[in-house]
């Protein structure tokens, strides 16, 4: 058990870095697990995605490498990785003695399609370490996350977590152990993702009515979706600022807990969060963003 999801990156990171000659990361990726990467002494290899996930070809084929992959719902862009890939990637694992981040931070939340079987689930306990949080399905406010270990690394994993914290929060988590064991987290999560999807329909549906052909990425699953702004519109950065002043709040990739490794990245992808705002608030929050960009097309104020 881990404070959260980042912890959980964190402890991971730690754990494989003596395993480690070179670091692999989609792209874009979480800011989170860039700032990880980044702190380390260790050549980077930014891998790009595209709607089927990471691109499994572009991967380095030298030895000793770990990978961080959000392949349930790629983040940000919100693909959702094809299981031809997840093959090819667990394949590049063992072929190139390398291990695998699979960070499952909104798992829980699939409203279109058959369950997904996670990497680790794939992997038979062998090369994949899965983070994974409660902030989402629970609250963040809890502060628990998790990450679960291939079997020859429990003992070192265990000693390392003792080192960091002395282990995590006691209370929280026998009263969210009886929450699952009692049947409520199933039933909650049922609910969730009877209102998410509602909100999540609802926003497809008032981009699509407000807007001509609106490309719409990763709405299958997930809190968040991703507008592929097409030619004319301003960037996604001056859009943020415009709808901010106005007070919508729409993220630009780099605004989002987003980064882009790529210097000069195309600015024409726009996050909507949607879990905490009420339909109403939704439909009202496009119509308001229709009218900002058609002021912007006229150069208005």
């Amino acid at each position: 058990m881990t404070t959260g999801g980042q912890d959980a990156l964190n402890l991971v990171f730690n754990l494989l870095k003596s395993h480690t000659r070179q670091l692999c990361i989609e792209n874009p990726c979480y800011l989170g697990a860039s700032l990880i990467f980044k702190s380390a002494e260790s050549t980077i290899h930014p891998v790009p995605v595209d709607g089927e996930g990471l691109r499994t070809d572009l991967l380095p084929r030298e030895r000793g490498s770990l990978l961080y992959v959000t392949p349930s719902h790629q983040f940000p862009t919100g693909s959702i990785m094809t299981l031809t890939r997840r093959l090819d990637l667990l394949r590049w694992a063992e072929e190139t003695d390398s291990y695998i981040v699979e960070d499952d931070y909104d798992s829980d939340f699939r409203y279109d399609g058959p369950p997904l079987t996670a990497l680790a689930g794939l992997d038979g306990g062998r090369r994949v370490f899965y983070a994974g949080t409660f902030s989402k399905s629970v609250g963040a406010g809890l502060r628990l996350g998790f990450a679960t270990v291939p079997r020859m690394f429990w003992d070192e994993a265990r000693m390392l977590k003792a080192r960091m914290s002395n282990g995590q929060a006691w209370l929280e988590q026998p009263a969210l152990a009886t929450f699952i064991e009692e049947g409520h987290f199933d039933r909650h999560l049922r609910r969730l993702r009877q209102v998410y999807k509602a909100r999540r329909d609802c926003l497809v549906a008032a981009l699509r009515r407000t807007f001509d052909g609106p490309v719409i990425l990763g709405g299958e699953s997930g809190l968040h979706l991703v507008w592929r702004l097409p030619p004319g519109l301003p960037p996604a950065k001056r859009i943020q600022v415009m709808a901010r002043e106005r007070g919508i709040g729409v993220y630009a990739l780099s605004s989002g807990a987003a980064y882009d490794f790529a210097p000069g990245a195309r600015d024409d992808m726009l996050v909507f969060g949607y879990s905490s705002l009420t339909e109403a608030q939704i439909e009202d929050a496009v119509c308001r963003l229709r009218l900002i960009l058609d002021h912007s097309r006229r150069g208005a104020p």
